[in-house]
């Protein structure tokens, strides 16, 4: 049986400039009260009235017409020197970004949570404020008599658009599987273990490049890209592959939190130098961010075709035996790992395992954590029990 599993959602909210919200609150109307009516003698209306008229000699009128014309000129200057300086309120650079937060934070936005909970793994998402989601994940398992023997997880985080993330997330899975199956039949019956694993590592390796290919021949206008981490479980071995800064953290021997992925970030040394032996260049954005040309802050995705010389979607992939003490694998898109840390992520599971609660409680949980410390980006975060397969393991 296959099960196959993506998530999408939409953000929608009123757009609202920053002008707008500064004008949200009205100033207080103001109204004029209308006096009473006073009485006021005859005798001190008459002293108050004003005198009558003078009349003016023509000539008169003719000099004082004369000094107005020649006056006029000084009294606009002076006018001009006592109008109130304009009021100019400065916009700042990110406005749009900001707006865009405002918007959202004021609005009613539809935000649609997301919680899956299937046979051996768990998976909560959150979508974020600024656009539509762009992370999504699928599961592949393959059943006989109720153990699973193979089965595929992955989690991915596009950016620029949907049209990488969905690609890859409908394709990837079913590649790494069947060139992995390829590769078992073709391996010779007394091929050693290690000739095994590096023919399963190497399909592996095959299945990423060969989705990357497709995506780039059948969506040629894209411009957008997508970082994956992927966990393939077979014949009792854990085989992780990643690009960009989606992570996979294992949790083994009563919660002890190990990476099994390190992000293909232009911050990293050997990244950096093999950009720039290819002929390209990294910089430092104002905000800090490494970016391969001033662009991508990852330096490895599928997609990216105008950065493909650089941004290349060969994975790296490493294998753990499963053996006892491996407990779970906790898979996320950088929206949980920029937030939380490898140790947090595993002691929040590890806590609803033993209060015997749903450990989706707690994936829900850590979307919630990694919100609540500032993140603005889509959020998703799974959980798969590696225990089940050990026990398996042991049965065989």
């Amino acid at each position: 049986m296959v099960l196959y599993t993506t998530v999408r959602k939409a953000v929608s909210s009123s757009a609202m400039s920053p002008t707008g919200l500064i004008a949200a609150t009205p100033l207080p109307q103001r109204k004029k009260a209308l006096a009473a009516p006073v009485f006021i003698p005859e005798k001190l209306l008459a002293a108050l009235a004003p005198p009558p008229p003078t009349v003016v000699a023509p000539a008169e009128v003719v000099e004082q017409q004369s000094e107005t014309e020649s006056e006029r000129k000084k009294k606009i200057v002076c006018s001009a020197r006592r109008r109130p300086t304009r009021l100019i309120i400065p916009v700042a650079d990110d406005a749009g970004e900001v707006a865009a937060s405002w918007g959202a934070a004021a609005a009613a936005a539809k935000e649609a949570d997301v919680e899956v909970e299937g046979e051996g793994f768990w998976v909560a998402s959150r979508a974020g404020p600024r656009h539509a989601m762009e992370d999504a994940y699928s599961v592949i398992t393959g059943k006989n008599g109720g153990d699973s023997q193979l089965a595929f997880y992955g989690v991915f985080d596009g950016h620029g658009g949907r049209t990488a993330v969905d690609f890859v997330s409908h394709r990837l899975g079913e590649n790494v599987v069947s060139a992995v199956l390829a590769a078992g039949a073709n391996t010779h019956p007394e091929a050693s273990s290690a000739e095994e694993h590096d023919a399963v590592s190497a399909a592996i390796r095959a299945a990423y490049l060969a989705t990357d290919s497709e995506l780039l021949a059948q969506h040629q206008d894209a411009s957008g890209g997508a970082c994956a981490a992927t966990a393939l479980v077979k014949g009792g071995d854990l085989y992780v592959a990643h690009l960009g800064d989606c992570r996979a953290v294992l949790s083994r021997d009563g919660g002890a939190a190990a990476a099994l992925t390190a992000d293909h970030t232009c911050a990293a040394e050997g990244e950096r130098e093999r950009i720039e032996r290819g002929g390209g260049y990294v910089s430092r954005s104002g905000s800090g961010v490494w970016r391969v040309q001033g662009s991508l802050a990852v330096s490895r995705s599928f997609g990216d075709a105008g950065l493909k010389r650089w941004v290349v979607a060969e994975p790296e992939v490493s294998r753990v035996p499963l053996a006892a003490g491996c407990e779970f694998l906790v898979v996320a898109s950088d929206g949980l790992w920029d937030k939380v840390s490898n140790q947090e992520a595993v002691d929040a599971v590890s806590r609803s395992r033993r209060n015997a609660a749903s450990v989706g409680s707690s994936c829900a949980e850590l979307v919630d954590m990694a919100r609540s410390r500032g993140s603005w980006d889509d959020v998703t975060v799974m959980v798969v029990d590696l225990e089940r397969f050990v026990r398996y393991k042991g049965r065989r």
